[in-house]
């Protein structure tokens, strides 16, 4: 039997009236399956419509054709940042965004200094893993700016949550931040994104702690190893 919450309008919402549209190894997908889990909410993963995410299928409800899509009662959210504040404003508890003004602030302000600062900058370096084909002067700029985003985000943060005394949406967007620092800046030698900057090392091992985040980074452990599994076959 389908499970029911009543959203913010008195309305009944069964959960079995969604799905996200994305994999696990995306963080932008990783960070929204947290809020969903966290939220206890039963929402399928699912692969793109049409298969792709450059189907004409899928453009219909990303324009963009990025994941994470999230349908909800035949509409469709896209965006990380906003599908975690619609679940957030549809489904309030546990609250992940605090009721003072300054509180929420702070986790916005987190929150946009890695999708800014952090996950651009590391992303753009994945392409630039192999050392006999690396673009070492994209390679310096890129780790300078990831080093000035490190540094921003280490002051922004409070403890021992990323915004303060609970799991907030800040964890969220977090943790695959974390994952991705932790997994592959090591490959450049240059900076230490954890030794380096003590909050971001003290709220990651906090955080890492919590079991439905273990869970996620085990997910997301085993997606890139069938990544690599898969690329290594076609090689």
């Amino acid at each position: 039997m389908a499970r029911h919450l009543v959203d913010r309008g008195g309305n009944d919402v069964m959960r079995t009236m969604m799905k996200l549209y994305g994999a696990a190894l995306s963080p932008h997908v990783a960070r929204v399956l947290l809020v969903i889990r966290h939220k206890g909410l039963d929402v399928p993963l699912a692969e793109p419509v049409g298969g792709s995410l450059k189907s004409p299928e899928f453009l219909t409800i990303n324009p963009y054709g990025k994941m994470p899509v999230l349908e909800h009662e035949g509409r469709h959210v896209i965006e990380s940042e906003v599908i975690c504040e619609y679940l957030e404003e549809v489904f309030p508890e546990p609250r992940m965004l605090p009721l003072g003004a300054w509180e929420r602030a702070q986790v916005r302000m987190i929150d946009r200094a890695v999708d800014f600062y952090i996950m651009p900058v590391l992303l753009g370096l994945l392409n630039q893993m192999n050392p006999a084909t690396r673009d070492q002067e994209f390679v310096d700029k890129n780790l300078a700016d990831l080093k000035r985003g490190l540094d921003g985000l280490d002051r922004l943060l409070v403890g021992p949550w990323a915004a303060g005394q609970s799991v907030t949406l800040a964890d969220c967007t977090l943790v695959p931040a974390c994952f991705y620092l932790e997994r592959f800046l090591p490959a450049f030698g240059r900076i230490d994104a954890f030794a380096d900057h003590p909050k971001v090392a003290s709220v990651w091992a906090r955080v890492r702690t919590e079991p439905l985040v273990a869970k996620l980074l085990a997910d997301m452990a085993g997606a890139l190893d069938d990544f690599m599994r898969r690329r290594a076959a076609n090689a």
